[in-house]
């Protein structure tokens, strides 16, 4: 059992480097850590990246200015990791028949690929899960990029986290790449640069509660009753930042 939370699965990292800055409105902060090298990748168990967290404990429950501000957060730290690219490709990992884990296929379906200029290209999909289409998803995600040739691969995904929390409100940025179902001990492969061969941002939310279950050796997956308006209200924060920065008129 582990989290996909980079903070959680550490708690050596606040003396490592990890900093967190809360210098912000409604009580938002915005954790930072960042893997430069093989040393330090084998010190902190992590490939080496970027790592941001935003915590916004509030954004369900205050006005839509707390919304807002959220997602200006996001945007500012998305775009220290996003160039100015001419094409990228959006993938939205996860099961859409099932609400915790559908935030990237909601947020796919929010992307307005038009906005750009018309010298950039915006590809956008969904690769469902291996026991609806048979193919190992980092093979499909392997390939298409292979094929079109992107200049970075935005990944977007459902995580699992070991604090009820932190549901729904935090946003974990990183350039690490991302195995799929991590959280549940999956063995699929990581989904990286390395594997791609091209820049990789993994966004994600936690929406599953991961639970060892004392009464047998397997892990429970916990939501909360109204997991569909949190994993909504997400994904369009998601779709908005991502929509502003590919918009011609965001710097």
């Amino acid at each position: 059992m582990k989290s996909d939370m980079f903070d959680e699965c550490d708690k050596e990292l606040l003396k490592n480097g990890f900093n967190v800055d809360n210098n912000y409105k409604y009580n938002v902060e915005v954790g930072k850590l960042i893997i430069k090298n093989k040393k330090q990748s084998i010190m902190f168990d992590k490939e080496i990246g970027h790592y941001y967290i935003i915590n916004s404990p509030y954004v369900h429950l205050l006005d839509n200015k707390c919304c807002e501000y959220t997602e200006n957060v996001i945007l500012k730290c998305l775009k220290k990791l996003y160039k100015k690219q001419n094409s990228v490709f959006v993938v939205g990992l996860g099961n859409p028949s099932l609400i915790s884990d559908s935030l990237g296929d909601k947020v796919i379906k929010k992307i307005n690929i038009n906005i750009c200029e018309k010298s950039k290209k915006i590809f956008a999909m969904t690769p469902d899960v291996y026991t609806k289409t048979g193919i190992k998803t980092s093979d499909i995600i392997e390939a298409i990029t292979d094929k079109i040739s992107p200049d970075v691969v935005i990944i977007i995904d459902s995580l699992g986290t070991l604090n009820e929390n932190r549901i729904a409100t935090s946003f974990q940025i990183t350039t690490s790449g991302i195995i799929p179902g991590g959280a549940l001990n999956n063995e699929n492969k990581l989904i990286s640069k390395r594997s791609l061969n091209k820049d990789c941002i993994v966004i994600g939310v936690p929406l599953m509660l991961i639970n060892k279950n004392p009464k047998t050796p397997l892990t429970d997956v916990l939501c909360p009753k109204n997991i569909d308006e949190y994993v909504e209200s997400c994904s369009q924060i998601i779709a908005n930042v991502l929509n502003k920065i590919f918009h011609r008129k965001t710097k």
